[in-house]
């Protein structure tokens, strides 16, 4: 039985998939943060006025913005908006809707500018300081909270989202709001088990979709696969047309593949290093704990003068010299240089995929043979990726798959910088709700952790030395790859924990600023307008095929009428 069924209140479930192709190019890309779902939602209810297919589409994703964030501004309006169009609310869900839509929020301002200060710098007292005075007051401390929320919880510090939500005066209408967002915390800060037990508390005439969805990622987490299924799939068959849902329930039904330790004499595992022994080692330590069978480690020593030749050393003991080479250079030839140098090793030419690992990463034991997996026996996909997050709890999301938006190059207006690749990053700073443990082809996945064709390396040549030091030279393999006709894959079940952000995260001085500003220069202005638009049909075209294939696996699965 499936404790998490929902309401009957949206009618008329049916995916309309082509509909939405002829209207929303870029439908495919996710809706996996708040800012997808409210871009897409004033497009979806003018197509309803149209097209009455769409109309429950409409309401659907209306209500499950409205669940998902619900402390967001402007998404208990796009609620109100769908029960006028027909959603069988309940009395509670519409009086909260019409509550949470009279909040107000925070403008950008030096009010806000001192929390993101307060934040960077993690002091509690100061920060409890803080919101006890931005949240006290009832008509704005709720929509403050939603503008603080997601920072709390990437403190790490559980006891200050809690207070957090002690020091908001909720009124009767909004006191479902806390309810709600104690739910969140207990899925975000709080053991799967107990986040499942405040999860089911909720009133599922208010919070059915999120409500199915948080108890069947506590679920899966619990390793209690058939209930997530149940209670996911229940969800998926109320709002089939919500992309991301739509990829991991899929995934739950039809796993992504798993390599067999033979599988890995086809890999190559390549570290590179400058100045970074200490994490280094932790990298090492739990690479050498991995399940990494006949695959050899190569490790380039990139000008180091801290004691990374040490760690490396010890290493090599720890390995053994069969299974681990080093490459000592006297001075940083930067990341690209350094990968390159790596992949002209004979004994690395001579395998099919090269393993480059970043190196202050924590890594689980069957990385090697969930990145093997899905491409064993393929030659047609340029690069394997990953999901990655942050090293500690709750495990903020970094990135995962990387897609172009669907437009033509965009012309630079007079005095202005080019910013003519538009990539999609469709995660970056998020919660690691689960929404991302899909796989799919894509564009590009994070060079923290993946896989390189080596024969694509051959076609397209290797990292281009201009983005020396480091930033967009992964990038812009992948993008070679794709109009080369091998596409990145992404993997996003495997989640690799990354101690350090990326250096475009790390950039505080003027001088870094600008590497990587001149950098990102260079990718605008390497690719010709008729590559930019190849490369975004191609990116398209992938996607919907992808969405589209697998929507249709999940409808005959489930026993559910087609439509279009």
């Amino acid at each position: 039985m499936n404790r998490f069924a929902l309401p009957n209140i949206l009618p008329d479930c049916a995916p309309v998939l082509p509909e939405f192709q002829r209207h929303f190019s870029g439908w495919p890309l996710g809706m996996g943060s708040v800012e997808a779902v409210a871009g897409l939602l004033p497009g979806l209810f003018l197509l309803s006025e149209e097209n009455p297919g769409c109309r429950s589409a409409a309401m659907g994703m209306a209500l499950w913005g409205m669940q998902a964030y619900p402390l967001a501004n402007a998404m208990p309006q796009w609620g109100i908006k769908a029960v006028n169009l027909g959603l069988k609310a309940d009395t509670a869900l519409a009086r909260l809707m019409v509550a949470a839509s009279k909040l107000e929020h925070p403008e950008e301002g030096e009010a806000t500018d001192t929390w993101y200060e307060l934040a960077r710098q993690d002091d509690r007292g100061l920060i409890l300081r803080f919101l006890a005075a931005v949240l006290a007051d009832p008509a704005r401390g709720p929509g403050w909270l939603g503008r603080v929320w997601q920072d709390l919880i990437h403190l790490g510090r559980p006891e200050i989202p809690k207070a957090a939500l002690d020091l908001v005066r909720w009124t009767g209408d909004t006191l479902p709001l806390k309810t709600r967002m104690e739910a969140e915390f207990a899925l975000h800060c709080l053991e799967p088990d107990e986040a499942l037990e405040t999860i089911e508390g909720l009133d599922p005439n208010v919070w059915g979709l999120w409500r199915a969805y948080a108890a069947g990622e506590a679920l899966l987490r619990m390793g209690r696969r058939g209930e997530a299924k149940a209670a996911l799939a229940g969800l998926w068959q109320a709002i089939p047309w919500h992309v991301n849902l739509t990829l991991k329930v899929h995934d739950i039904f039809r796993p992504a593949p798993l390599a067999d330790s033979a599988d890995t004499g086809d890999a190559a595992i390549l570290v590179y290093s400058w100045n970074k022994a200490d994490l280094l080692a932790d990298t090492l330590d739990s690479l050498l704990k991995s399940d990494i069978g006949a695959a050899k480690v190569f490790a380039l020593n990139n000008g180091s003068t801290d004691h990374t030749a040490r760690v490396l050393a010890e290493a090599v003991q720890r390995f053994g010299a069969d299974r681990m080479h080093v490459e000592t250079l006297p001075i940083n030839v930067g990341a690209p240089g350094a990968r390159n140098w790596l992949l002209s090793l004979p004994e690395v030419r001579a395998v099919k995929w090269a393993a480059f690992l970043d190196d202050d990463i924590v890594l689980p034991e069957d990385w090697l043979l969930r990145l093997l997996g899905p491409v064993k026996g393929r030659d047609d996909i340029g690069a394997v990726g990953c999901r990655i997050t942050a090293a500690r709890p709750p495990y903020g999301l970094q990135s995962a798959d990387y897609n172009l938006f669907p437009t033509p190059p965009v012309e630079t207006a007079p005095g202005a910088l080019p910013n003519r690749v538009l990539v999609y990053d469709n995660c970056a700073g998020a919660l690691d709700s689960g929404l991302f443990t899909y796989s799919r082809p894509c564009l590009s996945v994070s060079g923290c952790c993946h896989l390189v064709n080596l024969r694509s390396i051959e076609r397209t040549g290797g990292f281009d030395l201009r983005y020396t030091p480091s930033q967009f030279d992964d990038l812009d393999r992948d993008l070679r790859a794709s109009l080369n006709g091998t596409p990145a894959l992404y993997v996003g079940g495997l989640a690799i924990r990354h101690v350090q952000h990326s250096s475009l995260a790390k950039s505080r001085t003027a001088g870094q600023i600008g590497q990587v500003m001149g950098n990102k220069l260079k990718l605008d202005t390497k690719y010709s307008d008729e590559e930019l638009a190849r490369l975004a049909r191609g990116n398209r075209d992938l996607l919907w095929t992808d969405l589209t294939e697998k929507s249709r696996f999940l409808m005959d699965r489930l026993g559910l009428t087609r439509r279009g």
